[in-house]
């Protein structure tokens, strides 16, 4: 529950954990999730398309669901996301304007909620928090369309949506 939103669980897609492929293998999946396909999901409400595959775009760009396909070449895993282009300290210290600019039109909620007046009258505490939320920013990754294209290309998952996000939550 989220204020007075109800918010259930749907699905959940770990991608950094080591997962049991059989009686006999294993597969660790770092940065990737399953996807699998139809007939490996059959008994579970995914056997007609494939498995869900969640593909996060980054703080204010859109995500995919994607249904997996079962590519065996590919450990019947995809890519979880397009990965960072800057390190966090680099995204931290560059993108002032754009990032200021980004903040203006996306709405990003913290504990420390960067609207109110007394936290604004705080230089000191707001400029290390917008520091640490720059170090998150869009400009930090990469695009997640080419992550997508490519997943669909290698005939690994295919798109069923795309989610544009509304807001962020930061811890």
């Amino acid at each position: 529950m989220i204020g007075s939103i109800e918010a259930p669980l749907l699905y959940d897609s770990p991608h950094n954990l080591v997962w049991r492929d059989s009686q006999d293998a294993f597969v660790h999946r770092k940065g990737a999730t399953p996807a699998r396909g139809p007939v490996a999901m059959e008994g579970t409400p995914f056997h007609y398309w494939g498995e869900p595959v969640l593909v996060p775009g980054s703080m204010g760009a859109s995500s995919f669901v994607l249904a997996g396909l079962g590519n065996e070449i590919a450990l019947n895993s995809a890519s979880h996301g397009a990965g960072r282009s800057l390190s966090r300290g680099e995204a931290s210290r560059s993108h002032q304007a754009g990032f200021a600019e980004f903040l203006k039109n996306f709405r990003v909620v913290t504990p420390l909620d960067l609207r109110r007046p007394e936290v604004r009258s705080r230089a000191d505490i707001l400029a290390r928090k917008i520091e640490e939320l720059r170090a998150e920013g869009p400009h930090a990754y990469k695009g997640i369309r080419a992550v997508v294209e490519t997943l669909e290309g290698a005939k690994i998952a295919k798109p069923v949506a795309e989610l544009v996000p509304l807001a962020t939550v930061k811890g």
